[in-house]
């Protein structure tokens, strides 16, 4: 005890009348007590820095736990997620090879129609030349006239039509021309044209009725529907054609004028300068309607 709190327990007990060896005594009594005292504040204080640690041990355990436990939903999630992505692959590769395979199968079947139109094309060829040759005259008993007519079917040579690609217009331009240079006549023209056609332009052919196979203008006029070559499409390309790469200005200018006609036809406007006035005046008022709408 330091001499401070010694002088000052000295004169508390002899504040309190103790003196000699009461005093001594009541001295020693006090620093035991005092000891004690500190003996218990020293437990409690250890204790509760015991208790404290404890807690932070728990603590300390507690967010072990934690964060092992989150750590394991991490790892499920994880895993859930990779089973998850494997099953979206799985599912996108299957259909990926299903629509290859319908892809594939549509192909087969085009190539299949194809060869069936060609096959009745060529039938209808040879029924046209046993016709011819069943007709008589001329040498060998066919007609000059037929005999020519039946090597211009095999003579017109053109490329498929490509939908993707082709302007059907101009294919069929094309195709009228040739048919003419040949003098392939005009009930022919819709077998000829038939052989030519893939794809969807071939699903049209396959779709005219029965009646109508064998006439070309039917034909025609479903494929231009098919293809939107109505007298909206014409409009259209009219306006908004532009000079193409490689196109000199007269041919273009001779495009514009294809569409102009074509239009006017469809329209069913008369070629004459009063038709053409309607017509100006009627697409005039649709597009002065379409503005105020």
């Amino acid at each position: 005890m330091a001499a401070k709190e010694l002088k000052a327990l000295v004169d508390i007990g002899t504040c309190l009348g103790y003196t000699g060896e009461d005093l001594k005594q009541w001295l020693n009594d006090e620093r035991m007590r005092i000891d004690r005292g500190k003996e218990k504040r020293q437990e409690e204080e250890k204790r509760q820095e015991e208790e404290k640690k404890r807690q932070e041990e728990e603590k300390k355990r507690a967010f072990e736990s934690e964060k092992l436990k989150i750590e394991a939903e991490a790892e499920r999630a994880k895993i859930e997620a990779g089973k998850e992505s494997e099953r979206m692959k799985l599912e996108a590769e299957a259909e990926s090879a299903k629509i290859e395979a319908e892809k594939e199968s549509e192909q087969r079947r085009q190539e299949f129609e194809l060869r069936k139109l060609e096959m009745e094309h060529d039938l209808r060829l040879r029924e046209v030349q046993v016709n011819v040759e069943q007709d008589g005259g001329g040498e060998g008993g066919v007609p000059r006239s037929n005999r020519g007519h039946s090597v211009a079917m095999k003579a017109l040579k053109l490329p498929l039509f490509n939908g993707e690609k082709d302007d059907l217009d101009a294919y069929l331009i094309r195709f009228e021309r040739a048919c003419a240079a040949f003098e392939i006549r005009p009930e022919f023209w819709s077998t000829q044209l038939a052989s030519l056609l893939q794809g969807r332009s071939m699903d049209v052919c396959q779709r005219l009725p029965a009646e109508e196979v064998d006439n070309y203008d039917s034909l025609k006029t479903q494929l231009l529907k098919r293809f939107r070559l109505t007298e909206g499409g014409y409009r259209k390309k009219f306006k908004t054609s532009k000079l193409e790469v490689g196109e000199t200005p007269e041919q273009f200018v001779e495009r514009l004028n294809r569409y102009l006609v074509k239009w006017c036809e469809m329209a069913g406007y008369d070629d004459d300068c009063d038709g053409l006035k309607r017509l100006i005046i009627r697409d005039q008022f649709f597009i002065t309607c379409c503005k105020h709408s």
